[in-house]
């Protein structure tokens, strides 16, 4: 799924460094028109993949953003604890370190 949208996303950002670079050179020049194409081409795929990201990951429709997914984690240690699958998670996940508290 990630794969198909990056590839969707790349060929919408080519499409349109193509149309931007076609509109520039009749206004400018042919070498500002390649520097323009060239420019908007290799931006696209790091701007293309940041959105990807944000997408996939929901965090668009997070306002919240870190808080919310550790509110979620919280919850989902408090039911694991409850149901004694996993005992030692009853501390925060920011009180635990990869040293010790239950991680050696």
């Amino acid at each position: 799924m990630r794969g198909l949208l990056y590839v969707v996303f790349v060929i919408i950002g080519v499409l349109l460094s193509l149309v931007i670079g076609y509109l520039v050179e009749p206004v400018v020049s042919m070498t500002v028109s390649l520097i323009v194409f060239l420019t908007l081409f290799f931006a696209n795929f790091v701007v293309s993949w940041i959105v990807v990201v944000l997408v996939v990951n929901g965090s668009l429709r997070d306002r919240r953003g870190r808080e919310g997914h550790l509110d979620v984690e919280q919850v989902g240690q408090e039911v694991m604890t409850a149901r004694r699958v996993m005992p030692w998670a009853r501390q925060s996940p920011q009180q635990k370190t990869l040293v010790g508290d239950g991680y050696g």
